[in-house]
């Protein structure tokens, strides 16, 4: 993100905002698609402090749609889906909530967690058709979990890394 920033520039006499290319030896890195997963609330805690920071820096670079750097996806498997009846209400009040306050309750970032687990096929599609380059997706997580995740990227042709501890 540092060496983002760095990169952009901004016209002083309009809001026209460009980067500058960065040397691919310092860093090709274009995109970011954060994704996690967590079976619980708690589970986000240790890590919503960074999170935080970075939403935080993201929205004073005023980034929105194509020049966004860094998307964040959360979702708590453990929650009931929308389209499950026993959480329509609970789901209707958490997007009250959200409209309100402009954060969720859940992790408490900008970003809206979402219930259930993501459908890769339709976030790899996304990402693909922001057609930002070469795609490389990296994994930490269950082995079962990395190995679905493993199939969808071969069928986009994304790049495949994981680490298991």
């Amino acid at each position: 993100m540092l060496r983002y920033i760095q990169a952009r520039n901004s016209c002083p006499n309009c809001e026209h905002t460009w980067f500058d290319r960065i040397p691919d030896n310092v860093m090709n890195l274009k995109k970011v698609d954060f994704v996690w997963l967590n079976r619980n609330q708690e589970c986000f805690e240790w890590f919503f402090n960074l999170l935080s920071e970075l939403e935080l820096t993201q929205a004073k670079l005023g980034d929105r749609g194509e020049d966004r750097f860094l998307d964040i996806h959360t979702y708590i498997t453990s929650a009931l889906d929308r389209c499950d009846m026993r959480a329509v209400g609970l789901q209707l009040a958490l997007d009250l909530m959200y409209e309100k306050g402009e954060r969720d309750l859940i992790t408490g970032l900008k970003t809206r967690c979402r219930a259930g687990r993501p459908d890769w096929k339709s976030l790899f599609r996304d990402i693909k058709d922001q057609n930002k380059g070469r795609v490389t997706v990296f994994f930490c997580g269950q082995p079962a979990l990395g190995r679905v995740i493993q199939n969808h990227c071969v069928a986009f042709g994304f790049g495949f890394k994981k680490e298991n501890f």
